[in-house]
């Protein structure tokens, strides 16, 4: 690795690799001379499609191995979709840049109308409406409890040519992904209200791996951070990790950071009983990760953690 060449791990799916070309366009709009190789990784998440999410654990499932590239010396830094990141991260490394955010929202693919509310207004009593996400399947039943939910997996392209091909009627995906991917016509989807459809923690978010001790790649990468962005990303992360967020429990939390500071939505729901809590708290960008910890311990207050214990026993009693 020499200087000025970099080697970033990456998933091999088409949406991971073009989040490295966004990656190596930030740098090189920073440091021209920089280049950019991409080692690409398969993760447990890519091999095991056939296996809802929910049924695979912990969150890690698409980025241990992607990590374990950097902790092995064959990568400088790991690029991962920020959702996808465990609460703790892997021993000696640190999330040493968050880049500027995309769209934070879940969209609807499919339906007729707008905004992603109008889209599933449209669809008739048992429409086929496809999602991999706990938190996306509690929020759909809370609003359309007459739609069918149905397991969807793929990657992002296969799952919207799914929608195209009629195999579901509707999807929910995140609206970055379908943003970054390109080449999807704006009038096929619709976005969701971020304060009702609470998006998953760090959804939107990009974020930049390394060892503790690569004060150069700390120094290259604080170039292209986005203070704002990384803020929201540590209040999510934090909302999570308080709730012991995995796939298996439908959590979401969404901070918004402006002049006046950060503004943050959290949802905690209930596959079991479809109850769904919510609330809200502002604060300053210094406090990030404080806010996150404390609206997490507002929710659990108010039966949130009654909700955790039955996932929990829940899980226990399928093992």
């Amino acid at each position: 690795m020499t200087s000025g060449q970099i080697v970033v791990a990456s998933r091999g799916s088409q949406l991971a690799l073009r989040q490295t070309e966004i990656l190596r366009e930030l740098l090189r709009a920073v440091d021209p001379e920089v280049q950019v190789d991409v080692l690409t990784v398969s993760t447990k998440g890519d091999k095991d499609k056939s296996i809802p999410f929910s049924a695979m654990g912990a969150k890690g499932i698409f980025t241990t191995e992607v990590s374990g590239e950097v902790l092995a010396g064959n990568a400088d830094v790991a690029l991962h979709s920020a959702k996808d990141l465990t609460a703790e991260l892997a021993a000696n490394t640190a999330l040493i840049c968050i880049p500027p955010r995309a769209d934070a929202r879940d969209v609807v693919v499919g339906g007729q109308g707008v905004g992603g509310e109008e889209r599933l207004g449209s669809l008739p009593t048992g429409a086929r409406v496809g999602t991999s996400s706990m938190r996306r399947k509690v929020l759909l039943t809370e609003a359309r409890p007459d739609l069918e939910v149905v397991e969807f997996r793929g990657n992002l392209d296969t799952r919207l040519r799914k929608v195209a091909e009629g195999e579901v009627d509707a999807a929910i995906l995140a609206a970055a992904g379908i943003q970054r991917l390109g080449g999807v016509d704006e009038d096929l989807y619709g976005p969701l209200e971020p304060t009702r459809w609470v998006p998953s923690p760090a959804q939107g978010a990009l974020a930049v791996e390394a060892l503790t001790e690569r004060s150069d790649m700390a120094e290259l990468f604080g170039r292209i951070n986005s203070p704002g962005a990384a803020a929201e990303v540590a209040c999510e992360r934090a909302f999570s990790a308080r709730l012991e967020g995995g796939c298996s429990v439908p959590l979401g939390c969404h901070a918004q950071a402006s002049e006046r500071g950060l503004l943050v939505t959290g949802m905690l729901g209930s596959p079991l009983t479809d109850q769904v809590l919510r609330d809200r708290i502002s604060g300053s960008e210094a406090e990030a990760k404080s806010l996150g910890v404390e609206l997490a311990e507002a929710i659990l207050a108010a039966g949130g953690g009654e909700i955790l214990e039955d996932i929990k026993d829940e899980e226990i009693q399928r093992s």
